[in-house]
């Protein structure tokens, strides 16, 4: 049954490539063109600043993330909220993760025969096809005693304590 699933899921997902793949009218076609010489002339009359571009300070603070981040015993504080108010935190070890984060590849490039290529979307890690439960905007940690939390709550991450005045919500530090 599930492998039937799985056939019918790829077969849709060709169906809606065959279809992308059959030809953009003419009217999106002049569209791309105008875009393209619009931003061609925006490029030219604008042009990036490459010779004051010795540093990034984006960079830098993306940088300075990764290695914050990339920490496994990393402790934070991630606050949640609830029809913008604070209804609680939790002490975080290591990271926030997105739900639609995954190990595999989200897509994947299928021969459709020459010169045809599709690109359909992959299996996610649990095997299925869709989107993971959380949502586009879940996310998923670890606390410091290492219950797992998943929420879609909004939410405010610090790696120091803030002083908001709302309760630990697992009880424990």
């Amino acid at each position: 049954m599930k492998r039937i699933a799985i056939a019918g899921a790829v077969l849709v997902a060709l169906v809606f490539v065959a279809v992308a793949l059959a030809g953009q009218p003419s009217w999106y076609k002049e569209l791309e063109k105008t875009t393209d010489r619009i931003a061609q002339q925006q490029l030219t009359s604008v042009p990036y600043p490459e010779a004051q571009m010795k540093d990034s300070l984006e960079r830098r603070n993306l940088r300075e993330r990764l290695i914050r981040f990339n920490k496994a015993n990393k402790v934070g504080y991630l606050y949640v909220m609830s029809f913008g108010k604070f209804v609680g935190y939790y002490v975080v070890k290591g990271k926030v993760s997105s739900t639609q984060s995954q190990m595999t590849n989200a897509d994947q490039t299928w021969d459709c025969g020459d010169p045809c290529t599709a690109v359909v979307e992959s299996m996610g890690d649990d095997g299925s096809f869709g989107p993971n439960e959380g949502g586009d905007r879940g996310v998923f940690f670890f606390t410091s005693s290492g219950t797992m939390v998943e929420t879609t709550l909004d939410w405010v991450y610090s790696d120091t304590p803030l002083k908001i005045d709302v309760p630990n919500l697992l009880g424990k530090s």
